[in-house]
């Protein structure tokens, strides 16, 4: 069956598949979370958007199972599979802005950092992963947070429309008129209805923000985020922080560090908030002007390969109980290293929280905080013990969680028989929302031909 499919897809994408006994093999069905080391039968890299249809046509006709990378980021590993076919977007990478009318097309391969960079030539911007070398597609399908999410809500937000290549081949143009259901459903629920290969986002003038990192000391951890829920609670749209307890530094010491972002002119708000984030003991501090797309780069980049285990939950609060015990979680972490299990909060408030402009079916705006504990690790080290801690750090935070798995591009086990998918999906978006996807993924994919994802089934 291999061996005809490959023939095949030779035929409309030549010299472009890639199988076993290539050289580039390895290096091209690696992805950002090691724990999926898939071995796909065959990896296809479509140029054009007229050859990925003629390729999902094609991969529909092998029988193989069927996965689809943009950047390979997807921390559920839904960027391969295995003995399966992968259609690989990263040729599809394309960024062309029109700064008259502040629009970027952005093809479904290309990431952030490419998008930053181009957009930035400009002075303009759109909120965008805060790792960036996320894919722009993943991201903006599962709903997209970032550093400038309080003021121009998350990345699904800021698209206009979206070229969807669906399950039969056929290519759509998506947007609030030509497909409102539709539309709504590729925000925040995106990956289960076909490709995008191109996406139009709104953009925004934006240069510089004040910004950067400010790192507390162990003994202040509590403070430290007890900190960071006040500024959050009533910050002004235009700030952003996002809070780590890890070890920070070179020399790896224990510590909260707070990334912070303001996109705002106001000095007197500046001159306060510095004032207020100096309040507990400070370890380092790194904030000041600074261009956007050093912000965006702030927090690092991890290689490809690691072993990720993350596990997250959207909470309505962060009482004092749940901040002590988080506290206590970092410090029953593992530092192996250059890795150390992460304790990583985010705030939603402002435009993340406010009814957007263009429905979606985004399922978290009601939440107020995303508790999530990270656990990163070099492939020789225990999954088990790794898995535990992370789980262990959700499990803290479940008495005040909402909306089921929350922001689903933080699930790691959330694809195709990911345990109890069908359920989780209902909790996740709710009834009458997982209602109206169910309704969607029959009309454009009857037979669950997109499936390596955070599935929604078919009905039956």
């Amino acid at each position: 069956m291999a061996r005809a499919a490959r023939r095949t897809l030779a035929g409309i994408c030549p010299d472009r598949v890639i199988t076993p006994d290539h050289p580039r093999y390895d290096a091209t069905r690696l992805l950002f979370n090691g724990m999926y080391d898939h071995h796909p039968a065959l990896i296809v890299l479509p140029r054009t958007p007229g050859e990925l249809q003629d390729v999902v046509r094609a991969a529909r006709d092998t029988g193989l199972p069927v996965a689809v990378r943009g950047a390979g980021h997807n921390i559920a590993g839904s960027g391969g599979v295995e003995d399966g076919l992968v259609i690989d977007l990263r040729l599809l990478d394309r960024v062309e802005l029109d700064p008259g009318t502040r629009t970027a097309k952005v093809q479904g391969g290309a990431t952030w950092a490419q998008f930053d960079a181009t957009a930035a030539r400009h002075g303009l911007a759109v909120t965008g992963g805060t790792f960036d070398t996320t894919g722009v597609g993943g991201l903006t399908l599962g709903g997209g947070i970032g550093h400038l999410m309080g003021k121009y809500g998350l990345s699904c937000d800021n698209v206009l429309s979206y070229s969807l290549t669906t399950a039969e081949g056929s290519r759509l143009a998506v947007d609030t008129e030509s497909d409102p259901e539709l539309d709504w459903a590729l925000r925040g629920a995106g990956h289960n209805f076909g490709v995008v290969d191109e996406f139009t986002f709104r953009l925004h003038p934006l240069e510089r923000v004040h910004g950067g990192t400010v790192a507390y000391p162990q003994h202040e951890m509590a403070a430290a985020v007890r900190l960071f829920r006040e500024l959050m609670t009533d910050a002004p749209d235009e700030l952003v922080c996002i809070l780590l307890l890890e070890r920070y530094g070179p020399a790896q010491i224990p510590a909260a560090v707070m990334s912070v972002s303001y996109c705002g002119t106001d000095t007197e708000y500046i001159a306060s908030l510095e004032k207020k984030l100096r309040g507990p003991e400070v370890l380092d501090w790194q904030i000041q002007e600074r261009p956007y797309i050093a912000m965006q780069q702030i927090l690092g980049r991890l290689r490809y390969g690691l072993r990720h285990y993350w596990s997250a939950r959207c909470t309505a609060e962060l009482p004092d109980e749940l901040v002590e015990t988080l506290v206590q979680r970092f410090k029953a972490g593992k530092w192996r290293g250059d890795f150390n299990d992460t304790v990583y909060l985010e705030a939603f408030h402002g435009a993340v929280r406010r009814e957007p402009e263009r429905p979606s079916a985004v399922p978290f705006r009601a939440a107020r905080f995303n508790v999530t504990g990270m656990a990163i690790w070099e492939p020789a080290w225990a999954d088990e013990e790794q898995i535990a801690w992370a789980k262990s750090v959700s499990a803290a935070a479940e008495p005040w969680a909402v909306s089921g798995d929350g922001y689903i591009n933080y699930v790691t086990d959330g694809g195709a028989g990911g345990g109890g998918a069908a359920q989780r999906a209902v909790r996740t978006y709710g009834v009458e929302g997982h209602r109206r996807l169910t309704a969607l993924k029959t009309r454009l994919d009857p037979d669950n031909f997109f499936r390596s994802n955070y599935n929604i089934e078919p009905a039956r």
